[in-house]
């Protein structure tokens, strides 16, 4: 099993929240810290849902409208 099917497999399991990077590959301060569980980003933008995206983000809890706006995120 790959390191992206075992997240995936998780995040399934613990009903985690998904979201998207829209502008950026996650890195240090490009999305909210509280409550987020993994995370797989891509090696080119990738077009997911017709929106252009750069990685998957899993948390614990849903972002707020504010957070989701100020890190450029979009629902998965």
């Amino acid at each position: 099993m790959s390191t992206n099917e075992y997240i995936r497999q998780a995040a399934q399991k613990y009903n985690w929240h998904k979201y998207y990077s829209a502008m950026r590959p996650v890195s240090i301060g490009t999305h909210p810290k509280n409550g987020m569980m993994d995370f797989i980003n891509y090696d080119i933008r990738t077009e997911v849902n017709r929106r252009m995206v750069w990685a998957e983000v899993y948390y614990n809890r849903e972002l707020t409208q504010k957070e989701m706006e100020d890190f450029e995120m979009v629902r998965g």
